[in-house]
């Protein structure tokens, strides 16, 4: 069985806390255990990576040397949490400086930056560790009949030099679809454009305008459901769409979701009976 350092963040926990449950569930049925790290704090999102980046380093080194402190790598599920602490890797791997001040901070604490931790995020994990044909192999329920679109989200796909998977012409989350039993649908308008998550609380209308551009241009294919591997951009999905004058009522979900459903686990324990625009397609 294959051990990896889990990076909850603040997205599983609270009234999201069974979405990790629902990892736990998905990942068992890979071979995969996750060990939580408890000690970890939140990455601090875009927030504190512009406001100061000397700092957003040091909480995410922080938060990297706790996996390395029990020689495990790191799995990050969200997104934007995935770019900026990838981006706290590069920059304590490539400049000596910058580590030496960091680890002085970290010594108070007992912890050492080493290097030595890979930063995984869901679908280079799924490709690079578990595999394809193990995905396959799990599947108890084939998404036979299930059109899904496939939807990235912006920080696992830039900055380039710290993406998952090739910026411009992505092949991964197909990959996994496709492994689940699903027709992938992946060539929609839009499909790269950003979900808005983090621009609701600042611009309402513009990230609705940006949502309804993706769902309408996902529901003019067709789909029963678009598929994302961001936390963040499902919530956007699922909740943000209900805000508009005349939601387009598209169902999303969470891709580890889709892949318990997929593995033989129940509606509801999956999750994805709980969502707020139904995904029909789950009986």
């Amino acid at each position: 069985m294959v051990k990896v350092g889990f990076y909850q963040g603040c997205c599983f926990q609270g009234q999201d806390a069974h979405m990790f449950e629902t990892m736990k569930e998905t990942f068992k049925r890979l071979d995969v255990e996750l060990e939580l790290l408890e000690e970890t704090t939140c990455c601090g999102g875009n927030t504190i990576d512009e406001e100061n980046r000397k700092l957003s380093y040091a909480i995410n080194a922080r938060n990297i040397a706790l996996a390395e402190a029990k020689g495990l790598d790191l799995l990050v599920s969200c997104n934007t949490c995935y770019m900026v602490i990838a981006k706290a890797k590069r920059a304590m791997d490539t400049n000596k400086k910058l580590r030496e001040e960091i680890n002085a901070l970290l010594k108070e604490e007992g912890l050492e930056y080493r290097g030595t931790a890979r930063v995984y995020h869901l679908l280079d994990f799924f490709r690079d560790v578990v595999g394809y044909d193990r995905i396959r192999k799990a599947v108890k329920r084939p998404l036979k009949g299930w059109k899904v679109a496939a939807y990235y989200g912006c920080h696992v796909l830039y900055p380039k030099d710290i993406a998952v998977d090739n910026s411009d012409n992505p092949s991964s989350l197909q990959e996994i679809l496709k492994a689940l039993g699903a027709e992938v649908v992946d060539d929609y308008e839009h499909r790269d454009a950003c979900c808005g998550y983090h621009s609701f609380f600042t611009d309402k209308s513009m990230t609705l305008k940006k949502l309804n551009r993706i769902l309408g241009s996902v529901k003019k294919t067709g789909a029963d459901v678009v598929a994302t591997p961001c936390p963040l951009c499902f919530k956007s999905f699922d909740i943000y769409q209900l805000n508009m004058e005349k939601p387009p009522m598209v169902p999303s979900s969470f891709l580890p979701e889709l892949m318990a459903y997929a593995f033989g686990i129940d509606k509801e324990e999956s999750g994805l009976a709980h969502h707020l625009v139904k995904v029909d397609k789950a009986k």
